[in-house]
């Protein structure tokens, strides 16, 4: 009981940081986007141990550059490319029960191109449209959120079947299920609140996020397991760090930045 009152103490803290940032102002909700990814970019270099300075400093660039508008479109859709690129090949990697190499090349690039330019995805998301501010960022956290939250309650109290046992063995198809329509179901609410979005995209959206929020948390779960650790830090009490508690939003901005970036150039 006092584990679950931990948890949830701190997942609601977690929250409530992120969505009164939101609400506050644009740059405040850069700065803890960046605060939050940087530390998950810290927790992954040492699963990986790789010690370098480097990283944080380009991802600082990257973001600040982002803020005063003077980033490279060439840069920007560079890295969309090639951050979408890895992490579809950290997904075939995952179903073909294939380890994950870390020789120090793979690690460069996994730290460039999955932890970097999935966070720098996740500011960016900022920028998009909505008719309310970072409306499209928070939108992208609920149905996330709601998505493994829902996922973790069917899991816990029906869950028979294992989804990914050489990975993750708490993880069931009955959890999935749960999490998938209770994500469904958020999206056609959010579609009330994004009126300059056609019909289809909330729901659309929504199964993008289910997919790729199950699988960031899987491929996360296989690094802890390759670097033979049960959490990736201990700065979010109940939760483990700051990878842990981001993966699913990590791997999920870049595919969510793609596909509104599909649907603006349809419309």
């Amino acid at each position: 009981m006092r584990e679950i009152m931990v948890r949830g103490f701190s997942g609601l803290l977690y929250v409530a940081i992120i969505v009164s940032s939101a609400l506050f102002s644009n740059l405040a909700l850069i700065i803890v986007l960046f605060i939050f990814s940087a530390l998950a970019l810290f927790e992954f270099q040492r699963l990986l141990h790789y010690k370098s300075p480097v990283p944080l400093l380009f991802f600082g660039l990257l973001a600040y550059q982002f803020y005063t508008g003077k980033l490279n479109n060439t840069l920007h859709y560079g890295l969309l490319a090639l951050g979408i690129f890895t992490n579809i090949l950290l997904a075939f990697l995952l179903v073909k029960k294939k380890s994950f190499d870390f020789a120090p090349f793979q690690k460069s690039g996994l730290t460039l191109f999955y932890l970097i330019s999935s966070g720098y995805f996740i500011i960016a998301s900022t920028a998009m449209e909505s008719s309310w501010m970072n409306g499209i960022t928070l939108s992208m956290y609920f149905l996330i959120w709601t998505n493994n939250s829902f996922a973790y309650v069917f899991g816990k109290k029906w869950g028979k079947n294992t989804l990914f046992p050489e990975v993750s063995p708490k993880k069931t198809w009955e959890g999935f299920w749960g999490g998938a329509l209770a994500c469904f179901l958020l999206s056609l609410v959010l579609l009330n609140f994004h009126k300059e979005f056609k019909i289809w995209v909330f729901p659309l959206l929504a199964l993008i996020i289910i997919i790729a929020s199950t699988l960031g948390d899987l491929i996360q779960s296989k690094f802890k397991r390759e670097a033979n650790v049960k959490d990736s830090g201990s700065l979010i009490p109940g939760h483990g760090g700051f990878y842990d508690r981001m993966d699913s939003v990590l791997y999920t901005a870049p595919f969510v930045n793609l596909f509104l970036i599909i649907v603006h150039y349809v419309s």
